[in-house]
């Protein structure tokens, strides 16, 4: 019966691990999509209205989700000290903290630093809706790869438990 039950338990836990990667990949492309769809909002914002960037990236990050949302309000609260950090460092470290994004989505946001707040209205919408559309195609492309994988991760963790299951009994 304990056998029995140890298997049950490896099977499990295996099929778990499985399932476990495959929502570590959506989560991504989902954390991709939203700061996309942040993205779009301060392009949106800083076209309509203009406004300083504490004030844009505030907004932004009221209105954004996930990463997003944490990458802006971080950057708008950071703005205070700039006495003693940079925008381009404060938005780097920020950005640094966005592991969920991954270091590709991270490499497409990080010039962004260097262009927020420096700039005309006109280059900085140039520059968030350049940022934007790579994420979109870094985003669809890994959907894609992500639906494959999932796939193939959900199979993995079945098929090992069910290996090591055969192998303890």
């Amino acid at each position: 019966m304990i056998r029995v039950m140890g298997a049950v338990l490896v099977a499990a836990g295996a099929a778990w691990i499985g399932f476990q990667a495959a929502a570590g990949l959506r989560r991504r492309v989902r954390a991709l999509e939203e700061m996309a769809a942040g993205l779009a909002l301060l392009e949106r914002d800083l076209e309509l209205t203009g406004p300083p960037l504490p004030q844009l990236l505030a907004r932004g990050g009221a209105r954004s989700q996930g990463p997003a949302r944490a990458l802006f309000l971080g950057c708008a609260q950071g703005m205070d000290n700039l006495a003693r950090e940079d925008f381009s460092a404060l938005w780097r470290r920020q950005l640094g903290l966005q592991e969920e994004l991954g270091p590709e989505g991270q490499a497409i946001l990080s010039p962004l630093g260097d262009t927020l707040g420096r700039y005309d209205s006109a280059r900085q919408g140039e520059a968030l809706s350049a940022a934007r559309r790579r994420l979109e195609e870094l985003s669809a492309r890994l959907g894609e790869d992500s639906r494959r994988q999932c796939r193939v991760y959900q199979a993995l963790g079945l098929s090992g438990g069910a290996f090591l299951v055969i192998l303890l009994l």
